[in-house]
Formats: structure tokens, C-alpha cells, sequence
């Protein structure tokens, strides 16, 4: 697409903005209400961003103009860090982790419930491609340096009685098709002795062509008939990617190369300008700034007769000085206003009703607090506002039409270098001044000690910025090594470990289309698949891929994935990994048995592990088997010694701060046999994978099959997705992995796969039983979010059913 394209895009995005900001801040205005007041505004809302997310993350990776993309970057990242706070309010709302879309709303903007999923944005790895690349191959290499190689494919070793049958089948494969060539040509000979002979000639024809015709009827209706169902969406087109497709992501790339050489060119005109103003200006604006600021020295002492304090760099320095007028005494008189002897006695007086309040209106005010909710202010909805009205003000109605190739604005570069010039002059100003202005005060007070006067003990600077941050910095164990030294190590040793290339839009699951009704009906709704999905973007990749978010948003230090086994939890964590370019430490207990031994040792391998985390960021630090360290009882054959990491777990997971993106993810498949105190002290959320229902595995077949070439009409997938139904994704992938052999895939076009086939190979493989399902259940009911949620709707029932009773006995 064109330049104009994604201009116009953008405006029209910009419109969608304001419309949404709009209706946030009118959320805000609505201060304390109920519950069923905030519900619909805040699933809107919710929606809204995430398409203002989508459209803003396509603006920002083609277009072209360095300056665009710069404001267009604070949007997204502002819509972004909303977005997450919005899904907290709504965690906060329903007391429940899952979000559920409600069909009006996506009626009302015409979506379909896909795409009112958050995306992914692209920058995460894009801008840090060559970085993640460059790691990844240092990985490898370190790998095959200590002699591990990739996985190869086995070579075929046979025995001589297996060689012989292959050779036989070969052999009589070989006599038959001789055969039916010798019997092919005896056939011809002898039809063209009755052509010669006259006989029958006529009706061999005849037979034909009504054979021919035929086959032709047959064919032009098959064709017709898949058309139509191609046309209204019956039938999946063929999987291969077309030419189209592909010169579309070559166009996308391409710009994606140019965006690299404007930026380019873009940074070095800055240097350039900046060096140029220094040059031409710089003397002029450090006399000027210096003339201003001795002359207003020179006026405040004389009419105050005592030398100003300059404000420190960080207070604002003399431009913040130049803006103070007057107002520190009425700072002061509003600091120390006492409380009027009116409004003590109103508050007594208030003290004395409450004290007064019956029962019966004290249980209805705590019925309204627990069906209050009220939102918290925004760390983000403020700089979205200010950095679209700079686009409007700027870009908006801005006509370049003499600007085709996108390139850099000068004069806005000289206009921004200049100020910065300025600022820059001014700190070393305001230094000099600060030192020149000691040495006046040192001589002043010798003039007054000459005079007979005291001189006034210089006051202690107090430090302004709050309490002291009593947080006492980690002793660094290796302050003498580089971090590609401590990389290489935790490599050779395998706790830093490559991942394979997952997306997570490879985890296929429908999403819950009755999840808003069962809510209305007071019913808590079963998750499904892809509300998972959508899950562990809001809580894991969204808060982990920029540091700018990350430091703002709601802090998610670690999450705890658990399900059966092939439920995809792996598969989640690397994920989690690829779409934000993060390192994976591995620190399951089975990893790290025997590495690092002795106290000592773990004392070492905690600190290189966070050490190198924080450097590398972002990082996940991972925990397969996470139920181990807290197991009450270990078991004889158990010989990885799990309750190693028992005490440093939590103080690993306290030690990561809103600054670094971090995240600890342990995954567990009977999380019920740790000491549920212990496990979710380390772990703040929790998400349970459930088995497959039956719109996620109708939806992996279709896929998988179709991109596999196996999906035919004989294939009934909706009773093969019923008898699918007690075994998870991953053991039916394998499950269809073992059926599609090479041998298997040639004979699709003449034998085409059948549901039977399949049945028959899923009874070789072990179902999710339902005792699984029980514990799983009953373990649910015990987490944190989960009892919150039970313990509150229980108190709502109790107190409505006390005023329900004293009602009932004052009538």
C-alpha cells in the first residue's frame, strides 16, 4: 500500500481516539456507582482500545516518516499500557482473571469475537531483531562448542529378514506392472483387428463418448458445487500461499528497509544539527542566559537583601526559579490551616449518627460497598490525550504533497535541537552561578562577622523527594566479569537455554460465545481454549515487551500455568519467549540437579540468574514441575532434590521490580499436591488450561487438517470432534502426526483419511480421566481469586438475607 495509505489510516485512527478517550474520561466522571454501571462501559472500552491497538500497530510498522512514527510509538504504547488497566479494573469488577466479550458490544461495532482479541505488536522483536538474532546463534554456537549438535533424523537401520520382504514387495511390484503392459498391448492388438474386421466399430464409439460425456457432466458439477461452497464459506480453499500473499510481504518488507534508512538518516541529522547550533549559537544563548540570570540575581537581592537559592537540575534549575511568584507562603498557610471548630463538630456529630445506625443500615451500607466499584486513576489515558492532540496539531491537516519519499523535517529538527541546545546551557549556567553565588554568601557573612553581626550557620539541605529508599542493594558476587562471560556460563551449564519458534497464535482455541449471557445469570462460565489464548497475552507477552509499559502498568511478577499433560504449557512459555524476544532461564528442578552444589553454589546461581536477567532483559525464568519444592512428602525414586529452591523462591520472585521486565512462569500438572500457601505466595496469578472443548477441537482439526491436505467430505469432523472430546490438543496432534506419514500423505489423493483411522490410533493414547478433572476442579475453588470471588458473593447472600428477615418481622 501507499504513503497516503497509512496517512489516511492514521487520521481516521486519530478520529477513533478522541471518540475513545471521550467515553473513557466520561468513565471517570461517574466516580462511585454500582457494578451493572461500570460492566458495559468497561467491556466497550476494553474493545475499543484493542481496535485502536490493531489499527495503530499496522500504522506504526509501515509507515515511513521518522517524526510520524515517533508520536505514533507514545499512541501505541499509551493505548497499549490502557488497555492492560482496563483489563484489571474488569479483574477487579468480576473478581474472575477471564474477560468475556459481551454480544452487543461487538454488535454495536461490528466485530467479530477474534478480532476483539488483543494483537500482538510487532515491535516487540522487530526493533529488536538483530539483537534477538545475534543471541540465538551464541547460544547455538556455545552449544555446539561443548559438542551438542541438533537433532538429526535417525538413520533407517533394518534387519536382513525386513530387507528381504522390502526387496520381494519391490520385486513382484515390478513383474506386475510388466504384466499389465504386456496384457495393455494385447488388448490394443486386438481392437484394431475388429477395426480392421468393420465389426462393431459403431458401438465401441457409441460407448465412449457416452462414458466421456459423462465423466465431464460429473466433473463441471463437482467443480460447481465447490465453487458455491467456497463462495459462502462451507469450504476451506486450498492451503497454499499465493503469489499475491507473498509480493504483499515483500512490499512490507521493503518498507519496513526504507523505515531503517530514514530513521537513519533521521539520527544523523540530528548530530549534525545539534553540533551546528552549538557552534553557531552557543556562545550567544550562554551570555544571554547569564546577563538574565545575574540581572535577576541582582533585583531579588536588592529588594530582599538576601542571595537566591538556585534550584537543583532536577527541581527545574533557574527556569523553574524565573516561575516562582508569591506562592510559597500560600503553600505554607494551606499546609498549616487548622481544622475549623465547625468542622470538628460536624464530625462528631457525623460520629454520633454512625454510632446511632441500626443494624439493619449498617448490613444495607455493606451491601452497597460490596456492590459499589469505583475506577482507579490512569497512568496512561493522559499522555494518549496529549500525543494525539500533537498530532493533530501538527501532521493531522498538514499538506505533503512536496514530502512523496517520507524524508525527516528539518526545521522541526532545528526547533527541537535548539530547545535541547538551550536546556543544556543553561544546566552549566545554573552550575556556575550556583558556585559563584557560594562564594557571594561566604563573603557576605564575612562582612557581617567584621561588622559585629553573627553570620547564620548554614542550613542543612533537606532532601526533597520523600523517605529514603530503605531497599538495600544486592552485594554483587561477580563485579569483575563481562556479561557475555556470565551468558557463556549459565549456557554451558544449561540453565539459559534456546526455544523453538512458537507463536502464540499457534495455540488454536475458539473463545467462550456465552461467557457475557452466563454472567448476566449470576453463573461463573467455563473458560475455553482461546480464552486462554487471549489470557496469557493481557497477563505475560502485552506487560513484558516494553520497558515504558512494563514500568507503569499493573505489576505481574509471575503467573503459574498449570493443566493435563499435552494441554500446550510448554508450548505457552515459548511462546511467551518468541513474541517479546525474551531469554529463557530454565530453573526446574530437574535442570538444575547437580549444577551448582552446596549452598554456596545457589547462593551463586540465584545471583547469576537474576543478575543476568535483569541485563538481558526481557527475560522469563521458567519452572517446569512447579508443584516440586513444595511437595510435603518426596518420593524415594525422586532423585532431583526439588526443595532446593524452596526458600529463595519467593525472594527471587520479590526481587523483580517494576523496572525490569521479568516474569517468572511456573508450569505444573497436579499443582493440588504442593502446599497451596506456600505455591501461591510465589505465584499472583494463576491460569488453568481445561481440557478441549468442543469448538477448539473442531477448529484444530479443520486447521490442522486442511493444512495437512487431508480434509475431505468423507471426513466427518463433527463426530470425530465428539470422540475427541476426552483427550487435550497435544495428544491428538500426536495423534495425527503418527496417521500422516510420508507413505500416508502420497495415497490422501486416492485413499482419503477417514475418522476410523484416526479412532483407531487415539486408542493407543491415554485420556484426560475424570478423577484428573475432579482434582482439578476442586483445586480451582481453592486459589486465591477463586475463594475471594466465593467469600464475597457468600456475604452478599448472608446480608440480604438479613435484611430480607428483619423486614419481614417489622411488617
Amino acid at each position: 500500500m501507499s504513503n497516503k495509505t497509512y496517512n489516511d489510516l492514521i487520521c481516521e485512527t486519530s478520529e477513533l481516539i478522541v471518540e475513545t478517550t471521550q467515553a473513557d474520561e466520561a468513565v471517570f466522571e461517574v466516580g462511585s456507582a454500582e457494578k451493572s454501571t461500570f460492566e458495559p462501559l468497561l467491556c466497550e472500552l476494553r474493545v475499543r482500545y484493542t481496535i485502536l491497538l490493531s489499527r495503530l500497530d499496522t500504522v506504526y510498522d509501515q509507515i515511513l516518516h521518522p517524526q510520524k512514527r515517533l508520536i505514533i510509538k507514545r499512541l501505541l504504547e499509551s493505548c497499549l499500557g490502557r488497555l492492560l488497566e482496563i483489563k484489571q479494573e474488569l479483574v477487579e469488577l468480576h473478581l474472575s482473571d477471564f474477560t468475556f466479550d459481551d454480544d452487543e458490544v461487538l454488535q454495536k461495532l461490528s466485530l467479530t469475537p477474534l478480532e476483539a482479541e488483543p494483537c500482538v505488536p510487532q515491535y516487540f522483536v522487530r526493533e529488536r531483531e538483530e539483537h534477538i538474532k545475534k543471541r540465538r546463534e551464541f547460544i547455538i554456537e556455545t552449544l555446539r562448542k561443548l559438542g551438542y549438535e541438533p537433532p538429526k533424523p535417525k538413520p533407517l537401520v533394518l534387519t536382513e529378514q525386513q530387507a528381504v520382504i522390502i526387496i520381494q514387495s519391490h520385486e513382484r511390484a515390478r513383474q506386475g506392472r510388466l504384466r499389465g503392459q504386456f496384457m495393455k498391448e494385447i488388448r490394443l492388438l486386438k481392437e484394431k483387428g475388429r477395426d480392421q474386421k468393420g465389426e462393431m466399430s459403431a458401438s465401441a464409439a457409441t460407448a465412449i463418448q457416452r462414458v466421456w460425456r459423462g465423466f465431464i457432466a460429473r466433473r463441471a458439477t463437482r467443480r460447481r458445487k465447490q465453487e458455491e461452497q467456497l463462495l459462502i464459506g462451507m469450504q476451506l480453499p486450498p492451503y497454499i500461499e499465493s503469489k499475491a500473499m507473498e509480493r504483499a510481504e515483500q512490499v512490507k518488507q521493503s518498507r519496513r528497509d526504507r523505515q531503517k534508512e530514514l530513521e537513519k538518516e533521521f539520527q544523523d541529522a540530528l548530530e549534525k544539527t545539534e553540533e551546528k547550533i552549538k557552534a553557531k549559537h552557543g556562545a550567544k544563548i550562554n551570555e544571554r542566559i547569564s546577563d538574565e540570570l545575574r540581572r535577576w540575581i541582582l533585583e531579588y537581592y536588592e529588594r530582599t537583601g538576601k542571595l537566591p537559592e538556585l534550584p537543583s537540575e532536577e527541581g527545574g534549575g533557574s527556569r523553574a526559579m524565573f516561575s516562582r511568584q508569591g506562592t510559597r507562603m500560600d503553600s505554607d498557610l494551606s499546609k498549616s490551616s487548622p481544622v475549623s471548630s465547625k468542622d470538628s463538630k460536624r464530625s462528631k456529630e457525623s460520629k454520633d449518627k454512625k454510632s446511632n445506625k441500626t443494624e439493619d443500615a449498617k448490613n444495607k451500607d455493606e451491601v452497597e460497598d460490596l456492590k459499589t466499584f469505583k475506577c482507579n486513576p490512569s497512568s496512561f489515558l493522559k499522555d494518549m490525550v496529549e500525543a494525539n492532540e500533537e498530532y493533530e496539531d501538527i501532521w493531522k491537516f498538514r499538506d505533503d504533497g512536496n514530502n512523496q519519499n517520507e524524508k525527516y523535517d528539518s526545521d522541526m529538527v532545528e526547533r527541537e535541537k535548539m530547545l535541547k541546545v538551550e536546556q543544556e546551557i543553561r544546566n552549566i549556567v545554573d552550575e556556575t552561578m550556583r558556585s559563584e553565588l557560594e562564594l557571594l554568601q561566604a563573603a557576605l557573612d564575612r562582612d557581617r562577622a567584621h561588622k559585629g553581626k553573627k553570620s547564620k550557620k548554614p542550613q542543612k539541605k533537606v532532601r526533597r523527594g520523600g523517605k529514603k529508599n530503605k531497599k538495600k542493594k544486592e552485594k554483587d558476587l561477580t563485579p569483575d566479569r563481562t556479561t557475555e562471560s556470565l551468558f557463556e556460563e549459565l549456557v554451558t551449564n544449561g540453565i539459559i537455554r534456546p526455544y523453538p519458534t512458537v507463536k502464540i497464535d499457534d495455540f488454536i482455541g475458539e473463545k467462550s460465545f456465552v461467557g457475557s449471557e452466563y454472567r448476566r445469570e449470576g453463573k461463573e462460565p467455563t473458560p475455553c481454549l482461546g480464552d486462554i489464548r487471549q489470557l496469557v497475552k493481557e497477563y505475560c507477552i502485552l506487560p513484558l515487551g516494553s520497558e515504558t509499559i512494563r514500568a507503569r502498568a499493573p505489576l505481574m511478577r509471575s503467573v503459574l500455568i498449570t493443566g493435563p499433560s499435552g494441554s500446550g504449557k510448554k508450548m505457552l512459555v515459548y511462546a511467551i519467549c518468541h513474541e517479546t524476544g525474551a531469554t529463557l532461564f530454565d530453573l526446574s528442578p530437574a535442570n538444575i540437579v547437580g549444577k551448582y552444589p552446596g549452598k554456596s553454589g545457589l547462593i551463586m546461581l540465584i545471583h547469576l540468574v537474576m543478575k543476568v536477567s535483569r541485563l538481558l532483559q526481557p527475560s522469563v525464568i521458567w519452572m517446569d514441575d512447579a508443584e516440586k519444592p513444595f511437595v510435603k512428602k518426596i518420593p524415594k525414586t525422586d532423585k532431583t532434590d526439588p526443595k532446593r529452591l524452596k526458600k529463595d523462591l519467593v525472594k527471587i520472585i520479590k526481587g523483580i521490580c517494576p523496572e525490569d521486565c521479568v516474569l517468572f512462569v511456573g508450569t505444573s500438572k497436579t499443582p493440588w499436591e504442593a502446599e497451596q500457601k506456600l505455591l501461591f505466595q510465589c505465584y499472583s496469578k494463576v491460569i488453568q488450561i481445561p481440557r478441549g472443548d468442543y469448538g477448539s477441537i473442531s477448529l484444530m482439526w479443520r486447521t490442522k487438517l486442511h493444512r495437512a491436505g487431508a480434509l475431505s467430505p468423507r471426513l466427518e469432523l463433527s463426530c470425530l470432534s465428539r470422540l475427541s472430546d476426552s483427550y487435550t490438543i497435544g495428544t491428538l496432534l500426536s495423534a495425527l502426526e503418527a496417521i500422516l506419514t510420508t507413505k500416508r500423505r502420497l495415497q490422501l489423493r486416492v485413499c482419503a483419511l477417514t475418522a476410523h483411522e484416526i479412532a483407531l490410533q487415539l486408542s493407543l493414547l491415554e485420556p484426560v480421566y475424570v478423577e484428573y478433572d475432579a482434582a482439578a476442579e476442586s483445586w480451582w475453588s481453592k486459589t486465591p481469586m477463586e475463594r475471594r470471588r466465593q467469600r464475597i458473593l457468600q456475604r452478599l447472600l448472608e446480608l440480604e438475607q438479613e435484611i430480607e428477615e428483619r423486614t419481614a418481622a417489622g411488617k
